[in-house]
């Protein structure tokens, strides 16, 4: 969560923020992470709002496949 991905999102999607809810959602079993996924793109970028013009990538620490992850993450709360 170290949110160097956020500020250069021109989606203005949270990142981390969705990838928390992801991440409980499917590690934890905890359900009430859609309602945590709503809150977090209320006003602001949804996973599927990804354009994939890689900013994101480019500045992540740990090299995260952010594309890919917010693929996953959309298709986890968007479908």
């Amino acid at each position: 969560a170290c949110r160097y991905c956020v500020d250069g999102c021109t989606k203005q999607i949270s990142i981390p923020d969705l990838f928390a809810c992801y991440n409980a959602k499917m590690i934890h079993k905890d359900w009430n992470q859609d309602y945590y996924y709503e809150i977090h793109t209320t006003d602001k970028g949804m996973a599927s709002d990804c354009i994939k013009c890689g900013k994101c990538e480019a500045v992540c620490p740990q090299h995260l496949e952010i594309k890919f992850l917010l693929e996953k993450v959309a298709s986890c709360f968007e479908e």
